[in-house]
This record gives structure tokens, C-alpha cells and sequence, in this order.
């Protein structure tokens, strides 16, 4: 499975959509102090949330107070041209 958003496209996105609730299923950017940004779908299981990417050669993140990441925008849509 090829990743959804490529590297060199443009996102139009939301920062006023950060409300983790209304997220559930949505692709968001996610900051982290160490890590900078991410742009990753956004999945409530439970009482767990996950930030898993679209593209298989990433790892997905659980997010915890310890982890300390941050929902910043809510991707609205993106153009580019598939490499």
C-alpha cells in the first residue's frame, strides 16, 4: 500500500479543528516537541487514541500524557502529483 499524501504536496488544513473528539478517523497534524510534525489519521480506540500514518513504513504512535503530542490542524484536503 503506497502512502496517501506524498512528500512535496500541498495540504490545506484546519487550526481551529483540534477538538481530539471529532477527530476520530480524520487525518490531523500531530506536533511533538522532540519529534516536530506529523501528518497521520487519528484513531480512537476505547479510551486509546493512535496516530497511525498511511504510509506501512511508519510505526503507529499512542498517545499519552508521558508523550506529550499535540493535535494542531485538522487536514482539509491536499493536491499533488503522484511520483
Amino acid at each position: 500500500m503506497s502512502p496517501l499524501i506524498h512528500d512535496g504536496y500541498i495540504l490545506a488544513v484546519d487550526s481551529s479543528q483540534t477538538e481530539v473528539s471529532a477527530l476520530n478517523g480524520r487525518i490531523v497534524i500531530a506536533w511533538h516537541k522532540d519529534k516536530g510534525l506529523t501528518v497521520s489519521r487519528l484513531n480512537r480506540y476505547d479510551h486509546t487514541l493512535v496516530l497511525r500514518s498511511e504510509n506501512p513504513s511508519y510505526e503507529a504512535v499512542t498517545l499519552s500524557a508521558k508523550e506529550r503530542w499535540k493535535i494542531v490542524a485538522k487536514v482539509l484536503w491536499w493536491i499533488g502529483s503522484e511520483p
